[in-house]
């Protein structure tokens, strides 16, 4: 059945080809219910979540209590395992950063309710973020008296950032190039870049197929590889420092897929748990990613 709130993807975000190959097809889980076919490029295997909802639409699907960065929930197991993994990658996050800078301006985008940038304000940061979903941003700035836009574009132009992040935020995005654009432009020179994506090609990915989590059609639009993230990055100025695998990501990933699967709460734990340290393993003994890889750039 034909539905019109679907744009199709005419370009690969990554060599900008134009013919697309079948890879799968995924469910939304999370709300809809609905199929999303992924494509993948012909020219340098690039893979989107195509035909997708389209700016306009795409929001209803984010509008559902499940979707916890958005609602700071913290009722029954996947969410309260979700907030104890937040708090212990928020901490984590941190000492990367002060590892490079030990203060300065950050902008987050994507910055959900703003714990992250709450716990850098507390420890001399100065913060900026961005958040599309009205809900979450309203959060950020009565619960953390944060400064928060709606859209990178808002953000004044003049603004310089020495720190800038995107934790799981870029393959959210239907114009990826844009985003990394606007950031370059309020960025100081030599200034810190932190991206995590989710790693299509890691072990967990393969075992799951059209049932990994991290797929999260349709708010997943883009699927990255290392290849395709440092290729963009390389294009729009960026100088790749290091590249660090996630090794918290795969567990709970995995359990969020054994639900998927039919898995009860405890035997979702359980089977992520050991699926987890299976893909963490295959990571530490293979060239295979973790589950979700984490950036290091610096504007050039």
């Amino acid at each position: 059945m034909e539905q019109p709130y679907l744009e199709s993807v005419d370009h690969c975000t990554v060599c900008g080809g134009g013919d697309w190959l079948p890879h799968l097809v995924a469910k939304d889980h999370t709300l809809s219910q609905e199929l999303f076919p992924l494509t993948r490029c012909a020219q340098c295997g690039f893979c989107c979540t195509n035909p997708r909802p389209g700016p306009p639409h795409i929001g209803r699907y984010y509008d559902s209590p499940h979707y916890i960065s958005h609602t700071n929930a913290a009722r029954g197991l996947q969410n309260k395992l979700y907030q104890w993994a937040r708090r212990r990658a928020i901490h984590g996050k941190h000492r990367l950063i002060a590892r490079y800078r030990s203060n300065g301006k950050v902008l987050d985008v994507g910055c959900g309710t703003g714990e992250f940038l709450r716990h850098l304000k507390s420890r001399g940061y100065l913060t900026m973020g961005v958040e599309p979903n009205l809900g979450a941003r309203e959060q950020a700035i009565a619960g953390h008296s944060l400064e928060v836009f709606p859209r990178l574009e808002d953000i004044p132009a003049a603004e310089q950032f020495q720190i800038a992040t995107f934790w799981h935020v870029l393959e959210h995005l239907h114009d990826p190039r844009f985003a990394l654009k606007q950031v370059y432009a309020r960025m100081a020179k030599g200034g810190l870049l932190l991206i995590a994506v989710p790693d299509r090609e890691s072990w967990d990915a393969d075992h799951y197929q059209s049932t990994w989590a991290a797929y999260d059609v349709p708010r997943h639009l883009s699927h990255f590889r290392r290849q395709d993230l440092q290729r963009v990055l390389i294009e729009h100025g960026f100088e790749l420092v290091s590249i660090r695998p996630m090794w918290f990501d795969a567990p709970y990933v995995a359990m969020l897929s054994e639900r998927y699967r039919g898995s009860g709460p405890l035997g979702a734990l359980l089977r992520g748990l050991f699926i987890g340290a299976v893909s963490n393993l295959a990571s530490l003994i293979t060239w295979r990613p973790t589950s979700s890889t984490l950036y290091v750039a610096k504007k050039a």
